[in-house]
């Protein structure tokens, strides 16, 4: 099996509502890398006015955190960001950073967002050269109506759903759309979105036992990381964090 990539995780220390300090971050990268994964992008919540010279020193130090565990675990460095107005503005100046410094954006909304605003926002992000990411998807009710997520997709939208999302009892509705979204060929890749230890954990075990029952090796692999690679990918400007 192909070596597993995580384009969504909170595991810089101190930073935002992930990892608390590095010896929690230590741990997540130890209970990553035990389920298969051995690429992380890490995507730290954007903050106005924070100095993304901080976020990449970070990056580094939790690469060599990563390097004790394997030699081949690496970190490369993202950043989930909600949208606002000014979004394009901040990207064009580097002040909030896109995926691997490629033109992908990890993008998110409020979970309440109305469809008009979630796709006009991505629509404008599009049409600025950028492909957003759409992280989380599940989570936006409005994309529940018939026909939404395949608009979505169809004006050039990538979508990341998490792995806890596909994991629960089949008489949970929630569950049950996100893997219909998932065998209809609607997820493009999926992510930890990992927080802590005890909850939003790296833990995917679960998830991949379903994916490997109901799905081809061909989707078990695009989204698990073969799409993934794309972000990673020498032509986009691979940054790997050392």
């Amino acid at each position: 099996m192909q070596e597993i990539i995580d384009i969504h995780a909170h595991v810089l220390p101190g930073i935002d509502d992930g990892a608390a300090d590095m010896e929690e971050a230590k741990a997540m990268l130890k209970m990553a890398y035990s389920h298969g994964i051995r690429k992380i992008i890490v995507t730290p919540h954007y903050k106005r006015g924070q100095d993304p010279k901080q976020i990449m020193e970070l990056s580094r130090k939790l690469q060599r955190e990563a390097h004790k565990i394997h030699k081949r675990f690496n970190i490369y460095l993202g950043q989930e960001i909600l949208y606002y107005e000014d979004i394009l503005e901040d990207l064009k100046e580097k002040k909030a950073l896109t995926m691997c410094q490629s033109h992908y954006v990890l993008i998110e909304f409020p979970p309440m967002v109305s469809y008009s605003r979630l796709f006009q926002g991505l629509r404008k992000i599009i049409l600025a050269r950028y492909v957003p990411i759409l992280a989380h998807m599940e989570r936006y009710l409005c994309l529940r109506e018939n026909g939404r997520v395949k608009e979505l997709i169809n004006s050039g939208c990538i979508l990341q759903m998490n792995y806890c999302s596909i994991t629960g009892s089949l008489f949970n509705r929630q569950v049950r759309w996100c893997r219909l979204q998932i065998q209809q060929g609607h997820i493009h890749m999926l992510g930890t979105d990992m927080h802590h230890l005890k909850e939003r954990t790296p833990e995917i075990e679960r998830a991949l036992l379903w994916i490997k029952k109901n799905c081809s090796l061909e989707m078990y692999q695009s989204l698990t990381g073969s799409y993934a690679l794309n972000l990673l990918k020498k032509e986009n400007n691979k940054q790997e964090c050392k």
